[in-house]
């Protein structure tokens, strides 16, 4: 049985670099906020005891369906204003002064975090014979709040938590690619990861791929947005190696058997 199921994870693998793929719209969703806007936003996170979280302003959750609650105070950031000065070449007055556009910085209220709007919560099927909770306790993983600013995150793995943010576009997607980290060795420290010669985009690749297989086996969506992450990770690439394809292959393994309830029998 292992031969014949690494057969069809074989295939799903060639089909991920050579058929189609889409990249979510989910990754570009949201505006990008700088280190210093992100700090400043944690900082009054902190402060304010709310639960930090992907942020937009009041318009831009009304277009996500999303209502900012009534008296919620807004997140100040750091607003570049464009306005044009006229300023002259030379030191001559002949010459007229021409218009430049300048930035100047201000303070502004415009922004919310997630946890500060309402709105109808996505309701995420189970998965038939496979129980998600069950295989983080088997392999010893926690789920933790999700807490990064930038929207366009889906999740995140660091040690051994993983996080999956609450606007994911396809959890489960999501939550296999984080828990393929933790499972391949990815989240340990940096200096032993770089030891293992693992590049960051084939520690995406593989990662990905666990997730493609984990979809493809308990039916689940997402299969061309696999294909389309592995393609953009794998760059100059051609193909997934029989060396990553090993690894990948033994973490869908540990990830799927840990999920199969354990049932009582004679």
């Amino acid at each position: 049985m292992p031969d014949k199921q690494h057969a069809i994870w074989g295939q799903l693998l060639r089909d991920a670099v050579e058929k189609p793929g889409r990249m979510l719209a989910a990754y570009a969703a949201f505006h990008n906020y700088s280190f210093g806007n992100a700090l400043l936003a944690l900082e009054q996170c902190v402060r304010r005891n709310l639960q930090p979280g992907p942020l937009n302003t009041y318009r831009g959750w009304l277009e996500r369906n999303r209502q900012v609650r009534k008296g919620e105070t807004g997140i100040t950031l750091c607003l570049p204003m464009p306005f044009k000065r006229n300023t002259r070449s030379d030191e001559t007055e002949d010459e007229p002064a021409r218009p430049q556009t300048r930035n100047a910085f201000r303070f502004r209220a415009y922004w919310f975090v997630l946890a500060q709007t309402e709105g109808e919560e996505t309701c995420i099927a189970p998965i038939p014979g496979f129980h998600l909770d069950t295989a983080l306790r088997t392999l010893q993983i926690t789920c933790t709040a999700f807490d990064e600013i930038n929207g366009n995150i889906q999740g995140f793995a660091r040690h051994r938590e993983i996080a999956v943010s609450p606007l994911a576009a396809l959890p489960y997607k999501t939550a296999f690619h984080e828990i393929a980290h933790v499972v391949l060795g990815h989240t340990t420290s940096e200096k032993l990861v770089d030891g293992e010669h693992t590049a960051r985009h084939l520690r995406e690749v593989e990662a990905e791929s666990v997730a493609l297989i984990c979809c493809e086996t308990l039916g689940l969506d997402g299969a061309e947005f696999c294909r389309g992450y592995i393609q953009h990770w794998l760059k100059t690439e051609k193909e997934i190696s029989n060396h990553n394809a090993a690894h990948i292959f033994a973490a869908a393994t540990s990830i799927l058997k840990a999920g199969i309830p354990a049932t009582g029998g004679q």
